[in-house]
């Protein structure tokens, strides 16, 4: 323990502080785990419910001085986003309905990526449609002083 006054002082101050802290810390991911819990339960009002709950906690932590804004920015749209989705997570979890299997249709087999044209015109068409990269404005030649600071000094010799 320290011997001055003022110090004995801030050490007291620093462990309430502390205590503070951990307690804000502890909320924000009660928080936080509420959203997790209601989007994996399907329920998208109760999430975004919970996801505003948690932004408001958010903002007092940064009141406080126990996160940096941009964090809590952060953690906020991350919150937004799952709760926003809760849908999509619920008809995921959830497996449709199976049909009789049919063949595969010719769409269902292609690729994400586009194929090559088959025809010269589609190609010409496709060539079309790209961007063309921009150039770069040509450069100027640096000047050569010093060859022709020599140049004309052999001159006058």
């Amino acid at each position: 323990m320290a011997n001055i006054k003022s110090q004995k002082k801030r050490v007291i101050t620093n462990e309430k502080a502390r205590q503070r802290n951990r307690s804000l810390r502890a909320a924000l991911k009660t928080a936080a785990k509420k959203v997790h819990a209601a989007v994996d339960a399907g329920d998208k009002e109760a999430a975004i419910a919970a996801a505003q709950a948690a932004s408001r906690e958010l903002d007092r932590a940064v009141t406080k001085g126990v996160i940096h804004k941009n964090q809590a920015a952060n953690r906020k749209s991350g919150l937004m986003k799952l709760a926003n989705s809760a849908d999509a997570a619920a008809a995921e979890a959830a497996p449709a309905p199976k049909k009789a299997p049919a063949k595969a249709s010719a769409a269902a087999k292609a690729p994400a990526a586009k194929k090559a044209p088959a025809k010269k015109e589609e190609a010409e068409e496709v060539e079309a449609e790209k961007p063309k990269p921009k150039k770069a404005p040509a450069k100027k030649a640096p000047a050569k002083k010093a060859a022709s600071k020599k140049a004309e000094a052999e001159e006058a010799e």
